[in-house]
């Protein structure tokens, strides 16, 4: 039951681990993870206006913000951040693409928009969970050491099993 329940624990430790590295190397230039039309951004601070938290994460889908309406909640790209904010007027200009009026008459093209309120899934509290694996020193002291000593412990149990046999 002990060593069922140790496997257990290292699975999950390795399926972190290995979705942690994932998110990392699927970085962009604005520090989130990108996984084809899936963006997953992190909530940091609360905005009265928003119905995110601080800590969620929203995992933003790109398709489908050709239907978005006047008055729902779009994620955009903005120089070196992310943005949050209300469509005011959508602008369809057919071929030559879309593009959102937001607050404050900021105009945001389709290829800056990571998603709408219509296609993103709320996880409450994994953002936080998810920034502290990410962060260098959480990834550090969470993933890199602990596998660091599972390797030393095995090479030592490896040395003892060749010495025994002698």
């Amino acid at each position: 039951m002990k060593k069922t329940l140790l496997n257990i624990v290292i699975i999950l430790y390795v399926i972190v681990a290995i979705f942690t590295t994932i998110c990392l190397l699927t970085y962009n230039e604005y520090k989130v993870s990108v996984f084809g039309d899936k963006t997953f951004v992190i909530i940091d601070k609360d905005d009265e206006k928003l119905p995110y938290k601080k800590g969620d994460l929203v995992i933003a889908k790109k398709k489908g913000y050709e239907n978005a309406k006047e008055g729902d909640n779009v994620f955009f790209y903005e120089s070196n951040t992310i943005k949050i904010a209300k469509i005011e007027k959508k602008n369809d200009f057919g071929d030559a693409g879309i593009t959102f009026t937001i607050e404050g008459n900021y105009q945001v093209v389709a290829e800056d928009v990571i998603g709408t309120s219509n296609n993103i899934k709320v996880i409450s509290k994994a953002g936080t969970v998810l920034s502290v694996l990410e962060s260098k020193w959480g990834f550090l002291f969470l993933i890199v050491f602990p596998s660091l000593l599972a390797f030393l412990h095995q090479i030592y149990e490896l040395i003892m099993e060749i010495s025994n046999k002698d």
